[in-house]
């Protein structure tokens, strides 16, 4: 079956901006350790799956329906540094070069847009997506599964199976994980007092937070079973918001997402732009009078961005 690629675009930006130093800069001054990074992990990731689509799933501008129903889910986040603002639009550029489908709805996540993708094609296509950000977990399985990539070029494939190991319970009840656990990096509570083990016991005996509030007659010990009572309406909710939405209204054929190659005279135009002599090398590309590239060094240990 012909593959399609759906890459996670902020998380790939964020790896890229925290890994490489900010003394990357283009020759109007302004950074580009950002864009450096996320154009490397494009041409590692195509290397490595050679895929026949390719999504590229972004954030809205908007805030989305869970900040509408939960005021303080991701409040806690610090607003993005002006330094990796600014990469953004030249990110887009990249895309464009590589001539990748951007997908953003406003009002909704990149992994609500990624689920609907995976689902829109399910059957259609073997679908990989590549993303660190555990939440993604929850696609794991029926022809999706998680590329994720680790420190020093390794990468882990998570599998319906291999979330299952790793987790104690099925990728889609990730979400009802945190429903009872909750989830500090989001600001979702799920249930006060319950934990990692509490939460994963639960799962395994019952198999959803619906059907243990079903049965909460007989949850204990009798300490439990009042948390549940008393966070009832909170769990619920904590579940809706980690929930991946899957039917995100947006219209889509997969022959828009078709990927035919590196456009290499594109790629080139835009590196040479950013004056990314070593990625033009890589891509095979002569630099006529200059043998050797201007851009810092970076340590093979440092960029583990695939």
């Amino acid at each position: 079956m012909k593959k399609l690629l759906i890459i996670d675009t902020f998380n790939f930006l964020h790896r890229a901006y925290h890994a490489l130093p900010t003394s990357f800069r283009g020759p109007d001054g302004q950074p580009t350790n950002a864009v450096y990074g996320f154009t490397s992990m494009i041409l590692n990731v195509l290397e490595q799956i050679k895929p026949d689509y390719m999504v590229a799933a972004l954030d809205g501008r908007e805030p989305t329906f869970r900040v509408e129903e939960f005021t303080s889910y991701k409040a806690q986040r610090k607003p993005m540094d002006e330094d990796l603002q600014v990469q953004i639009p030249k990110v887009f550029e990249i895309l464009d070069a590589f001539e990748i489908k951007k997908i953003v709805v406003e009002g909704y996540e990149a992994d609500d847009v990624i689920g609907t993708v995976a689902t829109k094609f399910k059957g259609k296509v073997d679908t990989v997506i590549v993303s660190n950000d555990k939440d993604l977990w929850q696609l794991a399985g029926n022809g999706n599964i998680i590329m994720v990539p680790g420190r020093k070029g390794e990468i882990e494939w998570m599998g319906e199976k291999e979330v299952d190991a790793k987790l104690g319970f099925e990728a889609d009840k990730v979400a009802d994980y945190k429903g009872l656990r909750g989830d500090p990096s989001d600001n979702i509570p799920g249930v006060y007092g319950v934990g990692d083990v509490t939460a994963t016991k639960l799962l395994q005996k019952y198999g959803s937070l619906e059907e243990i509030y079903k049965d909460i007659d007989n949850v204990t010990p009798e300490s439990l079973k009042k948390k549940l009572i008393e966070s009832y309406e909170q769990a619920l909710m904590s579940k809706k918001l980690a929930q991946i939405i899957l039917d995100v209204p947006f219209q889509l054929k997969l022959d828009e997402c078709r990927y035919r190659d590196i456009n290499k005279i594109k790629v080139k135009e835009i590196l040479e732009k950013y004056n990314f002599k070593s990625l033009i090398r890589r891509m095979g590309f002569e630099i006529e009078g200059d043998k050797k590239s201007r851009e810092p060094e970076v340590p093979d240990n440092q960029l583990s961005l695939l």
